[in-house]
């Protein structure tokens, strides 16, 4: 086999390689088209600088926003991206040039610098930065992923849980007010069942109706001892015809 030979075959296989190189670009190249060109999807492309560069539909979608408006934007400089930490995220992955996942966050470009229009929303994102063959970052990829709905829905299982909590509050507030009746009722009721009546001078009368119990044969020994102090009394008649039964008990408090 001789030398020319040797380079047609070596010719083929550079090309084989090449086609098969061109083949993965194409799939790449289909996949990056497919992930950019949605409209389900928000991604920005900045240069090396922070610079806006490109933005798909999906972005334009997202933030009712073109091209034309954000272009040249230095995310690294955007200051709305500081309070949740994106800011210091965006700043780590263009140092470090490694993909990095930044926080939720709800982003209003109307009230970004040199932009001042658009529409606000609530989106997760991620930095994915692009480097050359010596390693050098050349450009970064930013995707936004809208959690406008999930973010309404935490907000409203917020409202809800705090109209409970209120509603909560109010009936626990109205149970402890109908127990403090109820305590005040018995109250009257264990005062009214044990009348202490002056009949003269020196002289109380204490009715007793129905049974005699050690609670009840304390309240009316609590009762009798403080109407005695307050009307000097050194007797008192005890009626006991309303009592139904007087059994050893009832007789031993009597």
């Amino acid at each position: 086999m001789g030398a020319d030979d040797r380079s047609h075959e070596e010719l083929v296989r550079e090309v084989e390689a090449l086609r098969r190189q061109v083949d993965a670009l194409k799939v790449a190249a289909r996949r990056y088209q497919a992930m950019v060109g949605n409209t389900a999807l928000s991604v920005q492309v900045c240069d090396a600088a922070g610079r806006v560069v490109e933005v798909n539909q999906g972005f334009e979608k997202l933030w009712k926003l073109s091209l034309d408006v954000v272009r040249g934007h230095v995310i690294l400089d955007d200051m709305q991206l500081e309070p949740s930490g994106s800011l210091a995220g965006v700043r780590r992955a263009y140092a470090t040039g490694e993909a990095t996942r930044l926080p939720a966050i709800r982003y209003d470009p109307r009230h970004t610098e040199g932009v001042s229009a658009g529409s606000a929303g609530w989106v997760a994102s991620s930095i994915y930065p692009v480097k050359d063959e010596q390693g050098r970052l050349v450009e970064a990829v930013v995707m936004h992923y809208e959690i406008g709905e999930l973010a309404r829905s935490e907000e409203e299982l917020r409202a809800q849980n705090e109209a409970l909590e209120a509603a909560v509050a109010e009936r626990t507030a109205a149970l402890s007010e109908h127990i403090r009746l109820l305590h005040a009722q018995q109250q009257a009721i264990r005062e009214l069942s044990t009348p202490v009546i002056r009949l003269w001078e020196g002289i109380l009368a204490l009715p007793l109706i129905g049974v005699i119990d050690a609670d009840r044969a304390a309240q009316v020994m609590e009762n009798l001892l403080a109407a005695i102090v307050e009307q000097r009394a050194s007797q008192v008649i005890l009626d006991v015809t309303g009592v139904p039964v007087i059994d050893t008990a009832a007789a031993s408090h009597l």
